[in-house]
């Protein structure tokens, strides 16, 4: 069954480096690859010091930032370089903190996390910054929504043939951390969006927290659970459950820490992704 996943996930590779190289040709400048090489060091050792959290004595969690230097890759350098940092970037992870065996699955995830916020940023898409507020600030509710509903939804969880309970001291705990975690991320998107207005026309945070909770959703609560119960035989529900807890706590960070970034670049004229 791995090896047939592993096929499906090489042909899906394969499939959207044929279309990115389509929509958007590569351009190689030294500068530029000076820059890349720096997000994918940065990455490498961010994924490094992260934290790994084993599940059935598996590693299978990873708590980090070591995905925001591909998602300002994305952002800066268009798709086509999104889609080489992916591979290279995950081709010297598994050097520099090998997990187990290679699996496709994760080279098609990190090829996501720098093709969405790539596409989303990219200048054949106009974005208005009233639809994309509107659009950024029903994608971060939507999130808390269905976190909070599959959490109340949830009685308990089964591992290893042990019950266990989610009681309602957690749900409760849980749900107030979370509506306050994203509640003051949106206000902080406000005042963000009032404070660095003048950058709105290269990155609107509006645009960047939507690419944000789209890695989040699609790269680390589908596939990555997905891939975990094809290598390990961990229960998607788990697995699922345990990285409700977690983006609800990273998105907001990452919203913030990479609309940062993106900012200081912005300030240092490094924006020459179509150059």
């Amino acid at each position: 069954m791995a090896l047939t996943y592993q096929i499906i996930a090489v042909v899906a590779i394969l499939i959207i480096g044929f279309l990115v190289f389509r929509i958007d040709k590569l351009h190689v400048t030294g500068e530029k690859l000076a820059i890349i090489a720096m997000f994918i060091a940065l990455s490498v050792a961010l994924q490094f010091f992260s934290l790994m959290i084993p599940l059935f004595g598996f590693p299978s969690m990873r708590i980090g930032f070591s995905q925001l230097p591909l998602m300002v890759i994305g952002v800066l350098f268009g798709p086509s370089w999104a889609f080489i940092s992916g591979i290279v970037q995950d081709f010297l992870g598994l050097i520099v903190t090998p997990t187990g065996f290679p699996f496709f699955g994760f080279t098609l995830n990190k090829i996501i996390i720098g093709l969405i916020p790539a596409l989303l940023f990219s200048k054949k898409i106009k974005w208005s910054p009233k639809v994309a507020y509107i659009v950024s600030q029903g994608l971060l509710l939507s999130f808390l929504v269905g976190a909070l509903a599959y959490l109340w939804m949830t009685p308990s969880i089964v591992s290893e043939g042990n019950v266990i309970e989610i009681t309602m001291t957690i749900k409760l705990i849980f749900s107030a951390g979370s509506i306050l975690m994203i509640g003051a991320m949106m206000f902080f998107m406000n005042l963000l969006t009032k404070k660095y207005k003048k950058y709105e026309n290269d990155f609107p945070i509006s645009v960047w927290a939507m690419s944000v909770v789209l890695v989040e959703v699609v790269v680390q609560l589908i596939l990555t659970p997905l891939w975990l119960a094809i290598m390990y035989n961990i229960p998607v529900l788990i697995s699922f459950l345990l990285r409700v807890v977690k983006a609800t706590i990273m998105v907001p960070f990452t919203i913030v820490i990479g609309f940062g970034i993106l900012i200081l670049m912005c300030r240092l004229r490094l924006l020459n992704r179509k150059a």
